[in-house]
């Protein structure tokens, strides 16, 4: 798969601006605190929306020191309810 537009955060390096152009892949740099438009800022929003959710939904005498035990089981639940960005009619498990 190669990309024909990529969506970069306004801070990447004059590095990755040249390779970019080296390799003739177009990209846009996406304007500051727009994190709409950035997909990687968006996928961490939506992770932590899920993980807080999940939490909220634990039973009172969960110890919370163990909340990192539940990171694995909340990746693979959201890979299972997400489509995929290649395609959308399988889940972005199934990618993995």
């Amino acid at each position: 798969l190669r990309p024909k537009l990529q969506r970069l955060d306004n801070e990447c390096s004059e590095i990755l601006k040249q390779y970019m152009k080296k390799e003739e892949v177009e990209y846009q740099l996406v304007p500051p605190h727009v994190h709409r438009r950035n997909a990687a800022e968006r996928a961490i929003q939506t992770f932590k929306n899920h993980f807080i959710a999940g939490l909220c939904s634990l039973d009172n005498d969960f110890p919370l020191h163990l909340w990192d035990k539940l990171v694995p089981q909340a990746e693979l639940t959201l890979n299972l309810l997400r489509g995929s960005r290649i395609n959308p009619k399988l889940s972005t498990q199934w990618y993995i």
